[in-house]
């Protein structure tokens, strides 16, 4: 009888991954975690690109290009947020469909 020997690579910035079995978990959470990341970073984006708008509103003492500057980072800042909304029921209808908790992955475990 021959026996697997596997080579142990783990990654404490990634759970799981300690065998070849353990591959599709691993690429989950990183996808998991890199879609939250993304979610992160763009509600941060949003938030500075939205005050910026504000700010330039605010100072823009009545000239027309300013305040065409102002109102267009302002609406593509409100397009941004709307992009990360719909991502979020995009990922909540896979789920639904496919039948799976793809945010919150939880794997059963063997034995």
């Amino acid at each position: 009888m021959v026996s697997k020997v596997y080579a142990t690579i783990t990654n404490a910035a990634v759970p799981g991954g300690s065998s070849p079995a353990d591959s599709p978990k691993q690429f989950a959470v990183i996808i998991a975690t890199l879609w939250q990341t993304l979610i992160i970073v763009g509600g941060l984006a949003f938030l500075l690109y939205f005050l910026m708008g504000g700010l330039q509103w605010i100072t823009a003492g009545g000239e027309k290009q300013k305040l065409q500057e102002a109102q267009s980072m302002i609406t593509n800042g409100l397009i941004g947020l709307a992009v990360l909304a719909a991502s979020y029921v995009i990922i909540k209808f896979l789920e639904s469909v496919l039948g799976m908790n793809l945010l919150n992955i939880s794997w059963p475990t063997a034995g």
